[in-house]
């Protein structure tokens, strides 16, 4: 059975479940209260962990030929689930869920055998059972409560979740030959179901119980890909794709002990509230916090035959790099904007006097549309054959292009014509990625309008806020895994420049809703080249039959 499969009946499982467990929260008192130390002013449900976990199980049992160690996974992610969900309710104290932790961890390590039980350097060197089990149990323990506390701001801790369970997906294809892979794809879709739903501004929360299961999951899993005696890759891959909750948590908990204070007490100390104390938006620290775990998830796979040593060598010059760029912006006052103090002064943000001024509005806005422009001229222009049924269907959206254009010619676009644009620029993208042969004039044309078009489209996202578009967090999510995993994986997925096509289609879209969300008169050109180009395209078409 395909392994696309849990992922697609855990995340639609987990989205079904979202809306009926969210309306029953405030009845069963799974509602997370606004607090001094949290960023939400109104009560949110809290019952995202429940609808993952009943996503996984249900995907699990449908499309998962299950073995003994996967049982004692989700017998411990049962454990784990009940401690949190009875956090939910009624605020355990800590030591409450510690042992529901330890517990669950003991199941998995003992019952399901998933042990780190050695490391490499040139070799893989085999670790005695008196070292093996403990740091197993801490390992897991560890995880499973720095997801938890690092869960402070909405998709936070779902978003990096995700990321690091693909990658352990993707390493599961060489260490685990089991149903490792299976697992991991499940969980993600119940993860992506979620994100959804929590994505900025949060309509629910996932919870204690989502918190410890990822965490718990996470960690089980990269043990299970990592630790197969027949596996290349390395040991301390977890290590790397974990290091920002691994490094938030250390961070926080040494601040606390050395001010006198339990570890496990609240605070705003964690790298997410010195971010937002930096300047940065919400969605802002979140997409930081997204980009960062980006880049490990590349390395880590760049990385996945090296030795231990490197990839601890690494981890800890990423933890010392972190600390110490916190520590100089925070002493430096920096700020990511302008701040305006209470006797009149400002401090200015790393852009200055640049952040808004209009003329950057005409200016990314005039190169949106030269490079659209140039972009679809320079595929009308070529002459290669169009298929019978690409004919055909060139045709209707030019007649559904035109009918618009001649009721609507004074109002806004209309549905369909937002359709029949995008759908345009899909054609534009295919014929020019996969059908037409490389062209020493057409292919760095196409790649410069392109080019302009991105770094428009980047200025005026990250110039100006009062733009009606704007790119959230889960696009990141969406947009890395469509873009990079395609490419680290070879051709099994995509055909040769399928993932240069949607970065293309990516960039495009985002530059045709930026120019199509104003006035009438805009609307008036959009409409004019969008029935130029598809009446280019059909003269084409036909003319080469």
């Amino acid at each position: 059975m395909s392994n696309l499969l849990p992922f697609v009946v855990a995340m639609i499982v987990t989205m079904m479940l979202l809306p009926l467990l969210s309306r029953a929260a405030k009845r069963w008192r799974f509602v997370d209260q606004p607090g001094l130390r949290k960023v939400h002013t109104t009560p949110i449900p809290r019952v995202g962990g429940l609808a993952m976990a009943a996503g996984v199980v249900i995907a699990a049992l449908l499309t998962i030929r299950l073995q003994l160690p996967d049982l004692w996974l989700l017998a411990g992610a049962a454990v784990i689930v009940l401690f949190g969900a009875l956090d939910d309710r009624f605020d355990l104290d800590y030591r409450v869920k510690l042992v529901g932790q330890v517990l669950a961890v003991a199941l998995v390590v003992f019952g399901g055998d998933v042990q780190i039980r050695s490391f490499t350097l040139v070799d893989r060197i085999m670790l005695p059972a008196w070292i093996s089990l403990p740091l197993s149990v801490f390992f897991l323990v560890g995880i499973t409560n720095a997801i938890n506390l690092a869960d402070g701001l909405d998709g936070l801790a779902g978003g990096t979740t995700f990321l690091s369970l693909c990658a352990v997906a993707l390493l599961s294809t060489i260490g685990d030959t089991g149903s490792g892979l299976a697992l991991a794809l499940a969980f993600s879709g119940a993860v992506l179901g979620f994100l959804r739903f929590n994505t900025y501004p949060a309509s629910v929360f996932m919870g204690d119980a989502g918190s410890q299961l990822l965490g718990y999951t996470i960690g089980v899993l990269s043990i299970r890909a990592t630790q197969n005696p027949a596996s290349p890759v390395s040991a301390a891959l977890p290590l790397l794709l974990l290091a920002l909750p691994i490094l938030d948590t250390l961070s926080v908990m040494v601040q606390r002990i050395s001010e006198g204070r339990s570890p496990f007490s609240p605070d705003k100390n964690h790298i997410h509230h010195k971010l937002l104390a930096l300047g940065f938006e919400h969605h802002e620290a979140v997409m930081v916090i997204y980009a960062i775990q980006s880049v490990l998830f590349l390395v880590a796979y760049f990385l996945r035959y090296e030795s231990d040593l490197l990839i601890l060598a690494l981890v800890t010059t990423l933890f010392a790099a972190a600390i110490l760029a916190l520590q100089v912006a925070s002493r430096q006052q920096w700020q990511l904007r302008e701040v305006w103090t209470g006797s009149g002064e400002r401090t200015r943000g790393p852009l200055g006097g640049l952040v808004r001024p209009r003329s950057w509005a005409r200016l990314t806005h005039g190169a949106l549309t030269f490079a659209l422009c140039l972009y679809a001229f320079g595929i009308v222009s070529q002459s290669a054959a169009f298929t019978a049924d690409l004919r055909v269907f060139i045709s209707l959206l030019l007649a559904t292009a035109g009918f618009a254009a001649i009721i609507m010619r004074g109002g806004d676009l209309t549905v369909i014509e937002r359709g029949a644009l995008f759908v345009t620029a899909a054609v534009l993208v295919y014929r020019d990625t996969l059908v037409l042969p490389p062209d020493p004039l057409l292919t760095p044309l196409c790649w410069g309008a392109v080019g302009i078009a991105g770094i428009a489209v980047v200025l005026r996202l990250g110039l100006f806020s009062d733009r009606q578009f704007r790119v959230t967090p889960l696009d990141i999510i969406v947009l890395f895994m469509a873009l990079v995993v395609p490419s680290l994986i070879g051709n099994r997925t995509l055909p040769h420049g399928g993932a240069l096509a949607i970065g293309k289609l990516v960039i495009i879209f985002y530059g045709l809703e930026l120019l199509t969300n104003h006035t009438q008169l805009r609307a008036m050109w959009v409409r004019i080249g969008l029935v130029a180009v598809l009446g280019g395209l059909a003269l084409r078409a036909w003319t080469t039959a």
